[in-house]
């Protein structure tokens, strides 16, 4: 049956996710495909004038968790602060801008034309600026209305901004060529976007989600542990910016701490759900990858490691999580994890095994395609069910 347009604006998280699962598919795959003709003598795509292992990291990090991070902030947004679900008149340009960019994105990667991804790349962040008008109007509506502050919120939407600040980085790279802004945007891509992001809804949500699931817990999420975070993200930002790797392991350590007490403190004490267990595991990858990062920055020979212990074990795995959530609960489904979401958060699990392999081992070719390979091939079923969600109405007949 034909997908209606009007069913993808139904609500907001429909079509970003469904751009997302899309675009993961397709980057996901490219990834692979490249990495095995660079390295293992696979027929080569066709290239453009830039590496692909330059896109790779905006690609992901300015693309792909762009789009499932508006589908659920889009969502979620309104609600944290106690108001009327959006209209599709302003959610929808954004998912539409969000999608159209996706494509060109993608198609420019396949096809090695480096003016789609710069256009894909210009129209997302002209989707993104939108989108970040739409939210901060629901917090101008939520501030007039004298309720406390929501430092969620606020923090979520620091953190876009900070992205958008990243993308036009990197789109500056594209159209210019100069390599310093693609270093800075990665930095303040991971560190002041992807990073709070995730932080800031993982505390939000993993304390809330305990407390209705499991007997007895004790919900923990103090607001303080919010500006901490944000504290030690941007001294560590800063540092690695300033190429002050004291200062960076300091920031670093700290921010071990402090997330390493999180999984600590939410940790249950008894049985717990699959769903549950698979958003606190994936954070345990938070405290193991800053502390890998203080260690890189005292010079222990650890390249990438600590970039996808956090990119892609911790950020990877907290978005199967959240998206799996996210994408039951619209859809009228049970807040469960089936057996592909277990095999996405397997595959992201042995994929960033893998890639910190690759990475101790001075980038070994035949552990960075076998990372490629287990985390396309753990994902794409899982995205594939998702996608085809998101194109059918709800299960139990209600709206949205």
């Amino acid at each position: 049956m034909a997908t209606s347009p009007h069913l993808l604006l139904a609500a907001p998280h429909r079509l970003p996710l469904l751009s997302g699962s899309l675009g993961l598919c397709a980057i996901a795959l490219w990834w692979l495909v490249r990495l095995g003709g660079l390295l293992l003598g696979w027929p080569e795509l066709p290239s453009g004038t830039l590496p692909a292992s330059l896109l790779h990291a905006p690609a992901l990090l300015l693309l792909v968790y762009p789009a499932f991070i508006f589908g659920f902030l889009l969502t979620v947004f309104p609600r944290w602060m106690g108001q009327p679900d959006l209209e599709a008149g302003r959610f929808g340009p954004v998912g539409i801008g969000l999608a159209l960019g996706m494509a060109l994105a993608a198609a420019g990667l396949w096809t090695g034309l480096g003016g789609l991804v710069t256009a894909g790349m210009a129209v997302f962040a002209l989707s993104w600026g939108l989108a970040l008008v739409v939210l901060a109007r629901v917090l101008a509506d939520h501030r007039r209305s004298g309720q406390p502050p929501c430092w969620h919120a606020l923090s979520a939407l620091a953190a876009l901004v900070a992205g958008l600040a990243a993308l036009l980085l990197a789109l500056s790279f594209l159209t210019g060529g100069d390599p310093r802004p693609l270093r800075w945007s990665n930095v303040l891509a991971l560190n002041w976007f992807v990073l709070p992001v995730f932080l800031t809804v993982a505390h939000r949500m993993v304390p809330f989600f305990a407390g209705n699931v499991v007997k007895d817990y004790r919900r923990w999420r103090p607001d303080w542990l919010i500006g901490a975070l944000w504290a030690l993200l941007v001294l560590r930002c800063g540092a690695d910016l300033a190429l002050l790797p004291p200062l960076s392991a300091i920031a670093s350590l700290g921010l071990a701490g402090l997330t390493g007490l999180m999984v600590w403190r939410w940790w249950p004490r008894g049985p717990a759900p699959g769903l549950l267990s698979v958003l606190i595991w994936g954070f345990a990858w938070a405290p193991v990858g800053f502390l890998l990062a203080a260690l890189s920055a005292l010079d222990l020979p650890l390249g990438l490691a600590p970039t996808h212990a956090l990119a892609l074990g911790f950020a990877g795995s907290l978005l199967v999580g959240m998206v799996t959530r996210v994408t039951h609960g619209h859809s009228g489904r049970p807040l469960a994890m089936v057996p592909l979401a277990w095999l996405a958060f397997a595959g992201v699990q042995l994929a960033a095994a893998a890639r910190i392999a690759a990475a101790l081992r001075g980038e070994q070719g035949l552990l960075l395609v076998l990372a490629a390979l287990l985390f396309a091939a753990g994902l794409l079923p899982w995205l594939v069910r998702n996608a085809l969600i998101y194109c059918r109405p709800r299960r139990d007949g209600r709206p949205g």
